[in-house]
């Protein structure tokens, strides 16, 4: 009995020692697992010095650059014939349309025979003042021959008297003649007058284009008479050239200069078209408040007057250190980003300059290769330790 006891003590005994053996080692391993715990991994980015473009982006629509209007200011003619259609390219000097030209030639053939009629009575005038010429010195001779007479008292003062009256009548017809001649003169000029202005007709009743260019609508019907008030019969876009009107808000406008490049997405096309800004007008819109900007083209046939075009112009290009946009956070208006230097967390306030969809420029506060997390103020915050993982992409995010 005694002996059993003794055993079961012994063994109470050894079993409080393999205890208080075991608790020591077991707290060890809790310590040494607590030590093994690492910072969270987070992912950076470094920033770089990249080329960096300020843009503004605007729509409109294509538009000639110069609309010519053709027509003619020859009336009640017939259109006989057209030269040109909507769409087609002509040259300066191309026949788009022939106008019925035959009422005009009988007036050039009535203007012939009264400038033939003009010329006779000229020359008929011409030899009514030589016979004049004739008679006045026959009745200046035959005065001078009465005035001897009768100072000799020879003759008597009614023949001297009708010597004087014949001699005064012969001028007078003299002078009428020369009037007449005038007369027939001014109505050659104005005969020639006429037919300058019939051939001038006869000329325009050819409708030529002024410019080499697209036409751009035709409104000349064969057999339609020409009419003053119907508008001109053509429409060209002169040499062809078209441009992007759009308009841009306000508060943009003081950014533009002219000759800034523009990249314009027409609708329907694929690439982009190069251009240039040709003229900002001067004028804002009352109820819009939008000003209008006027961007020129290069040359290119799928370019339709008409289209919906998207063009991004370049404000400025500079190169300068860039982070990707979730990798600033904002505390009202100031700006910050957190660099990650040695595996600690420092939030820095940095200045911001260009900003495109995908980047910003950092004009202050960040140097070139320094890490900073890559979607800011999500996961980290200032002082935290973490275990950073660069990354050469623009996949940001934390990883857990």
């Amino acid at each position: 009995m005694r002996n059993r006891r003794t055993k079961l003590l012994a063994s109470v005994v050894l079993g409080l020692s393999l205890s208080c053996a075991l608790v020591p080692a077991a707290m060890a391993e809790d310590k040494t697992a607590v030590q093994a715990v690492k910072p969270p991994v987070i992912n950076v980015i470094p920033a770089a010095e990249t080329e960096m473009v300020a843009s503004i982006t605007v729509t409109g629509t294509i538009v000639p650059r110069q609309e010519v209007a053709v027509g003619t200011d020859v009336a009640g003619l017939i259109v006989l014939e057209l030269g040109a259609d909507q769409g087609d390219r002509v040259k300066e000097g191309d026949i788009i349309a022939r106008l019925d030209k035959s009422s005009l030639e009988i007036q050039l053939a009535q203007i012939e025979a009264q400038r033939a009629q003009a010329e006779a009575s000229i020359a008929q005038s011409e030899a009514q003042i030589v016979d004049a010429q004739i008679a006045v010195r026959q009745a200046q001779e035959a005065l001078d021959r009465a005035r001897a007479l009768s100072a000799k008292g020879i003759t008597s003062k009614a023949d001297f008297d009708n010597a004087t009256n014949a001699y005064d009548s012969a001028n007078a017809r003299l002078n009428t003649s020369r009037q007449a001649l005038v007369a027939s003169q001014s109505q050659l000029q104005l005969v020639a007058a006429q037919k300058r202005d019939v051939l001038l007709r006869i000329e325009k009743a050819d409708v030529k284009a002024p410019t080499t260019g697209v036409v751009l609508s035709r409104n000349a019907l064969l057999g339609g008479i020409v009419s003053m008030n119907a508008g001109p019969l053509f429409r060209i876009a002169r040499d062809g050239e078209f441009e992007l009107s759009a308009n841009i808000p306000e508060v943009d406008l003081p950014r533009l200069k002219p000759d800034m490049p523009v990249a314009v997405r027409v609708s329907g096309m694929e690439q982009p078209v190069a251009g240039r800004v040709r003229l900002i007008l001067p004028e804002i819109t009352a109820s819009s408040r939008l000003g209008a900007v006027k961007i020129s083209l290069e040359h290119n046939e799928a370019i339709r007057p008409g289209n919906f075009a998207r063009a991004v112009i370049e404000l400025t290009r500079r190169n300068g250190v860039s982070v990707p946009l979730s990798a600033v956070v904002y505390r009202g208006p100031t700006a910050l980003v957190q660099v990650v230097k040695d595996g600690v967390v420092d939030t820095r306030k940095v200045s911001l300059g260009i900003r495109n969809d995908r980047a910003v420029e950092v004009l202050d506060g960040l140097a070139d290769g320094e890490d900073v997390v890559a979607r800011a103020g999500t996961f980290v915050a200032n002082g935290d330790r973490v275990t950073p993982v660069r990354i050469s992409a623009e996949t940001t995010g934390a990883v857990q």
